[in-house]
């Protein structure tokens, strides 16, 4: 036999590995079409290992034309350069799939707030989007549980992203601040404040104020209630004196500024007589006190009343010490740039959600229009207070 047809005879085999590598290589490269996208720096990983791949195989191909005068060469060269390319191919997929993993994992832990996109039902009588926005991007604050109030208002932010026909995406603060700051940075466009954090975001970053919550069964107000237990032994507020105090967080209203005013009117600094703490939820603080992890502290009246008709705690469990003035309810506000068209269509959206299940989901009976003086009271208390409401966070 020829020279020539020796090598062809030994090359055919070697075609057929040089295909199988290809597809293999493509495969790395290209991954699943269904798979989850993988991190830029996962795929710049992939292709650089189905370079190296590429550069065995062709190395092998070279060595194996060196080797072909003899058909114990042909076999040796063959099988050697199958197998550097099978196992730099595996070798390459194991690297790329491990990879993504690993990047998979750590999104999800370095994730330290529920954040999700709420898609609205396909669009059809509600006709197209009604906003210049690809989706809205709604931020709440954690007043209990993140991961609850994230799971909790995903009907109500259900039904917006319908009445706007963009998704809306909902994200839920790792504490009051983080909202606030996600508004002034342009990361979220709409947030669902406390009055007191709103009055932070609008006397600093220029939030603005365009729909009131309502109560469940309508109201316009709540109350800062400040409670312990009866095995405390305390009665009034002057017996806080010496004893631990949890506020919720220092941009909280009932939690925080309206709970330090009370103490201060009846003659307690809020920073010296008492072991205060921030429990971070107006849930936390109010279990705390009942647990005698502190010995009184400050909760919403509408998160205790909410709490108690879930039959998480019983009005028994706690003593009123101190009930505040009505306080305004909660507004909702977008940041200042977005467009005159996208502010009014978002809070005709806001307004004009009627669907029982989808206010009650957000803790709500709906809402009203509302100025940013609604909220000038809260400011007069800051200043009683001495608090700098462009430093305070």
């Amino acid at each position: 036999m020829s020279k020539t047809n020796n090598l062809t005879s030994w090359l055919r085999p070697l075609s057929a590995v040089m295909l199988v590598i290809m597809s293999l290589t493509l495969l790395v490269a290209c991954g699943d079409p269904t798979a989850t996208p993988v991190p830029a720096t996962t795929a710049a990983a992939t292709t650089a290992a189905a370079t190296t791949a590429a550069a065995t195989t062709a190395a092998a191909t070279t060595a194996a034309t060196t080797a072909a005068p003899t058909t114990a060469a042909t076999t040796a060269a063959t099988t050697a350069a199958t197998t550097a390319a099978t196992t730099a191919a595996t070798t390459a997929a194991t690297t790329a799939a491990t990879t993504a993993a690993s990047a998979a994992t750590t999104t999800a832990a370095s994730s330290s707030t529920p954040a999700g996109v709420v898609t609205s039902a396909p669009i059809g009588a509600e006709g197209t989007a009604k906003i210049s926005l690809k989706e809205l991007r709604l931020g709440v604050i954690p007043a209990e549980n993140s991961t609850k109030v994230f799971d909790d208002t995903k009907p109500f932010a259900e039904a917006l992203s319908k009445a706007l026909g963009v998704p809306v995406r909902l994200t839920v603060g790792t504490n009051y601040t983080a909202t606030i700051e996600a508004l002034a940075s342009g990361k979220i466009d709409v947030a669902w404040f406390g009055p007191f954090s709103y009055v932070l975001a609008s006397d600093k970053y220029n939030a603005e104020a365009f729909a009131l919550q309502l109560g469940l069964k309508g109201e316009t107000s709540y109350n800062s209630l400040i409670i312990t237990t009866a095995k405390t032994g305390i009665k009034s507020l002057n017996d806080l004196k010496g004893r631990s105090f949890s506020f919720v967080d220092p941009a909280s209203t009932s939690g925080n500024l309206v709970p330090r005013y009370t103490m201060l009117r009846n003659g307690l600094d809020p920073d010296k007589d008492v072991k205060g703490s921030f429990a971070g939820g107006h849930d936390a603080s109010l279990l705390g006190v009942i647990s005698g992890k502190t010995d009184a502290g400050a909760v919403a009246s509408d998160v205790f009343a909410n709490l108690v008709a879930a039959g998480k705690v019983s009005e028994t469990d706690v003593i009123v010490v101190a009930k505040s003035d009505p306080i305004p309810n909660s507004p909702i506000a977008y940041r200042k740039e977005l467009s005159a068209g996208d502010k009014a269509a978002i809070k005709a959206a806001f307004l004009g959600v009627k669907d029982p299940v989808a206010l009650k989901s957000a803790n709500t009976g709906g809402f009203e229009d509302v100025s940013n003086s609604k909220y000038d009271g809260l400011r007069d208390i800051a200043k009683i207070l001495n608090l700098d409401l462009t430093k305070l966070k």
